[in-house]
């Protein structure tokens, strides 16, 4: 699946960087370009895998190059004064992609205010679905109120001109014990990680063996079918090993002794593919509490060996007990160097959603907190 890449402010910029770096490192890269949008300089000038000329500086004036500080109203009006910047960076797209992916952190003044205004521009002229990737706040942040008001202020813009929403929430990342800015780089990993895992699993080449099923670029567009809000999951395990002093099972399986019948038995590979995918719904799930999609697209990644069909079967399975889905499409993406055996699921059409009810009371208590403090102080 050809994707472009759009990362707008902090969050998304982060993402695409990551994004970008595993596309560098990478002998077929599903990632046609990645372009950054920022209203802070300083953030921009982090990045260390998307080429300069594709990071764009807006707000000069307004912003003075350090960021929004959160206002999005503000964020909306650098938006309308930049039309000329935006469009020219969005123009570094190509038309060629299967999908272009808007990368947000949905609280920010910038991603939550300029993040939609990009995906109105690209849905203007773009002939591939354009699809919102927004980050949630932590329940840690300062002001969590308003962060949550600001949340929902901006997933509500993203959705109107995209045609889905992925959802991922930065508490699943935070200790409990620590500051949420420790949970920022493993999520901007995770989420990256994942996004690659979905796009990338049609685009092998080189060395690496043929799929024995291919998740195409029309399935996981046929998955993200434009209900609104999508989320992914994603578990890894070690691939087994022995202590027969023989080199092991893993080293077995790849062959590296010559073994052209690899010593991996059906039942260890389908048990770590069907665990790998409990745990991906269950812990390792990017929103909580999520028990219900209209739809899911399962991938499995590993060495050949491991990539049993009966597996990837009870995998699909699996998702569709615990999610009530009858459309599952499910793909394996053979790695033949890997020492671990992942497992990622999209999941689309979710409606219930109790992170998203618990940021929407958030929200409502903060409005009527701040309502209140403007009536008292009309009074004084």
């Amino acid at each position: 699946m050809r994707v472009g890449l759009v990362g707008v402010g902090r969050a998304g910029g982060a993402v695409v960087d990551e994004l970008a770096a595993t596309a560098e490192q990478s002998h077929v890269s599903p990632v046609d370009a990645a372009v950054v949008v920022d209203t802070d300089e300083e953030s921009l000038a982090a990045l260390s895998a998307v080429p300069t000329d594709s990071r764009t500086l807006v707000g000069r004036v307004d912003a003075e190059g350090r960021g929004t500080n959160g206002d999005q109203e503000l964020a909306v009006e650098i938006a309308g004064d930049a039309q000329a910047e935006l469009q020219a960076a969005l123009d570094a797209l190509p038309t060629t992609a299967d999908a272009v992916f808007v990368v947000t952190g949905l609280a920010g003044g910038t991603g939550g205010g300029l993040g939609p205004c990009l995906a109105e521009l690209l849905v203007e002229t773009a002939t591939q679905p354009v699809y919102g990737v927004g980050v949630l706040p932590s329940d840690a942040e300062d002001e969590a109120g308003e962060h949550a008001a600001r949340a929902m202020r901006g997933l509500r813009a993203l959705r109107e001109p995209t045609a889905d929403v992925v959802l991922v929430d930065l508490d699943r990342w935070r200790r409990t014990d620590a500051n949420v800015e420790t949970a920022y780089a493993p999520l901007d990993a995770a989420l990256a990680d994942a996004l690659w895992s979905v796009v990338a699993a049609s685009e092998l080449g080189g060395d690496a063996p043929a799929p024995e099923r291919t998740l195409d670029a029309s399935e996981v567009i046929n998955t993200l079918q434009g209900d609104g809000v999508a989320t992914l999951a994603r578990a890894t395990n070690d691939l087994p090993t022995n202590d027969s002093g023989d080199g092991g099972l893993l080293e077995r399986a790849r062959g590296l002794f010559g073994d052209t019948t690899p010593d991996v038995d059906d039942v260890t590979a389908n048990r770590l593919i069907t665990t790998t995918i409990r745990e991906a719904l269950g812990s390792n799930a990017f929103l909580d509490g999520v028990d219900g999609a209209g739809r899911a697209a399962v991938v499995v990644d590993a060495p050949t060996p491991f990539l049993r069909r009966e597996g990837i079967q009870s995998a699909t399975g699996i998702v569709e007990d615990e999610t009530g889905s009858v459309a599952v499409r499910a793909g394996d993406r053979p790695r033949p160097n890997s020492d671990v055996l992942g497992t990622t699921v999209l999941l689309a059409g979710v409606t219930d959603i109790p992170r998203l009810d618990e940021l929407e009371r958030r929200t409502r208590t903060y409005l009527d907190e701040s309502e209140k403090d403007r009536d008292d102080l009309s009074m004084d």
